[in-house]
């Protein structure tokens, strides 16, 4: 169990960095950059903090997938290009699965 709250953790604060800058910094947005146009970089910030974070998700996630040895990196990497906490869930599915597999054998 400990082993799988060390791969969760990173996934998790990903996630959390994302969602500061949804709504939260519409607000401070609002506060303190009101001098500027609508197409200044001020407003590009979100969307590129999101771009960037589902890279890094990607990319940790092929990594996790040649790690644990698992298959279907593919499906996941493809639907966490569209919605990240899917291609987590997809992991951790799978994680959990061979994990499972592995005890059954031991015993």
């Amino acid at each position: 169990m400990n082993n799988f709250i060390k791969i969760i953790n990173k996934y998790i604060i990903l996630l959390i960095v994302v969602s500061l800058f949804g709504i939260p910094w519409w607000y401070l947005r609002m506060w303190l950059f009101t001098d500027y146009l609508a197409d200044s970089f001020i407003y590009w910030i979100p969307n590129l903090v999101d771009y960037i974070i589902r890279f890094i998700i990607i990319v940790l996630l092929i990594l996790d997938f040649r790690k644990y040895k698992l298959k279907n990196v593919v499906i996941s990497c493809i639907s966490s290009l569209f919605i990240p906490f899917l291609g987590i869930v997809i992991f951790l599915i799978l994680y959990i699965q061979k994990e499972s597999e592995i005890s059954e054998i031991n015993e």
